[in-house]
């Protein structure tokens, strides 16, 4: 049985478009850009049978919220939402959505905090998997020497979303 999932794309933000989906339990994907394939690419490797339609009352919602954030408002972390499970990227995730608006943390301090030292790298992966960025806040994340390091959109959103929020960094 497929599970239908609904897309919406918001063309106008600060940071450009952005693509919504959505399943009856919440977000599964936030894509920087208009198109909406890769996001479709994605969501049938994970979810097998994906029934895809046009947006819905939960995917305009969810869509104001994150505009609002991204003018400043609040952090749309408390967004329902599903993320994938098993192996360590779910563990960086939940960890990411503790990270204070404002704040950054290293890779390497991610992974001393999951009792996984010596694991940047791979909190730097969980980091570029992250489907769900702005809601799971993979952008409060650099290096150890406070650069910007990667990001699953592109570093010039990473840098305007932390100056948004007023952290420091470099890069």
């Amino acid at each position: 049985m497929a599970t239908v999932v609904h897309m919406t794309t918001l063309r106008r933000t600060p940071i450009g478009p952005i693509v919504l989906a959505a399943t009856g339990s919440g977000l599964v994907r936030v894509h920087f850009g208009d198109d909406d394939g890769p996001v479709r690419e994605g969501l049938e490797r994970w979810l097998l049978q994906v029934d895809l339609r046009r947006g819905s009352p939960f995917t305009t919602e969810a869509g104001r919220v994150l505009a609002a954030y991204l003018q400043g408002g609040p952090d749309p972390v408390a967004l329902p939402h599903v993320l994938p499970e098993g192996g360590f990227g779910p563990r960086v995730w939940s960890h990411l959505k503790r990270i204070p608006r404002g704040q950054v943390r290293t890779y390497g301090a991610v992974a001393k905090a999951l009792r996984r030292h010596g694991a940047a790298r791979a909190v730097g992966q969980a980091c570029g998997r992250n489907p769900l960025p702005l809601v799971v806040p993979c952008h409060r994340v650099v290096s150890a020497e406070r650069r910007l390091g990667g990001f699953t959109g592109d570093l010039d959103i990473k840098r305007r979303l932390l100056a948004m929020e007023g952290a420091a960094v470099t890069g």
